[in-house]
């Protein structure tokens, strides 16, 4: 046995002197919700370079009857269409700068999570702008901010939002042959809506809340609740916007440009001085409405 087996410290080892391994485990990362703007029918266009114009029938053609033998049917009438344009003004993105230390501490997963977090960063944000953009400080013009710029329909509902003022909505889309059934109508709404149409029962129609009502007519797959895409309520008592759309000859009732895919920069150099890595990524985006009437 050696002689330092015997050896006498003074004092206690206590638990503050002790050694502490930590061990870092896989990183939780933020939670992001699905794209508003795809579940509502927005055609994604990849451009390659310079603007792009889409040609949609504006004219209102009608047909009618030769009044006798030799009589002329109805006409001529002009064929009319109006240019969407898609320009590369807006630009997205969003740099992240990780620390030397982070990097040896974390391992190659960290780089890899901070990339899916930008990314879906960029997703709510496009999602936001689709339809709140305001078209300053280089935003585009969002559909709902600009639905009068866009000649989209606007209803003001003063009395409480229940299934009524949908369905006067869905009418005229059938009416305007936008839409063949009430499910072909989509329907974005707030949450603080559905909360608030479940709890009121359709006073006509017996023990049946509005809610059930909407779901009723236009499908569940239909109606798609955000807290992102839409504003929150504001005003006394509580106002919230709603937007409805349908898709009708295969034509996307708003167009979403995309100039190539999502730049990924990764700069080592900036901060080389530390050893610290920068990630960018870039993204340029439109919006544009396709038919009016198709919202």
């Amino acid at each position: 046995m050696p002689w330092q087996a015997l050896e006498v410290r003074e004092g206690e080892t206590i638990s503050g002197g002790t050694v502490a391994p930590v061990q870092t485990r896989p990183i939780i990362e933020r939670l992001f919700p699905d794209s508003v703007a795809t579940r509502m029918g927005t055609q994604m266009i990849s451009i390659d370079r310079g603007a792009v114009e889409w040609p949609v029938t504006t004219s209102a053609v009608t047909a009618g009857w030769a009044n006798g033998e030799g009589g002329n049917v109805a006409g001529p009438s002009a064929y009319k269409t109006a240019n969407k344009a898609l320009k590369p003004d807006h630009n997205l993105g969003i740099q992240m700068r990780i620390t030397r230390k982070t990097l040896q501490q974390s391992g190659g997963a960290l780089e890899q999570a901070v990339r899916r977090d930008m990314n879906g960063a960029m997703a709510m944000e496009l999602d936001r702008a689709i339809f709140q953009g305001t078209g300053e400080d280089g935003q585009p013009l969002g559909v709902i901010s600009g639905a009068e710029d866009y000649g989209i329909p606007i209803t003001a509902v003063d009395a409480p939002g229940l299934w009524g003022p949908f369905r006067s909505g869905v009418v005229r889309f059938m009416n305007e042959n936008t839409a063949s059934s009430p499910s072909d109508v989509k329907a974005l709404i707030r949450p603080e809506l559905w909360d608030f149409m479940d709890s009121v029962l359709a006073a006509s129609t017996g023990p049946i809340w509005e809610w059930d009502r909407m779901i009723k007519a236009l499908g569940a797959s239909n109606v798609v609740m955000s807290g992102t895409a839409l504003s929150a309520p504001t005003g006394d008592p509580l106002a919230v916007s709603s937007l409805l759309t349908t898709r009708v000859g295969g034509v996307a009732p708003i167009f979403i440009g995309s100039w190539g895919a999502m730049d990924l920069i990764r700069d080592p150099y900036s901060d080389a001085q530390s050893g610290g890595l920068r990630i960018t990524a870039l993204a340029t985006m439109d919006v544009t409405v396709a038919r009016p009437k198709q919202l």
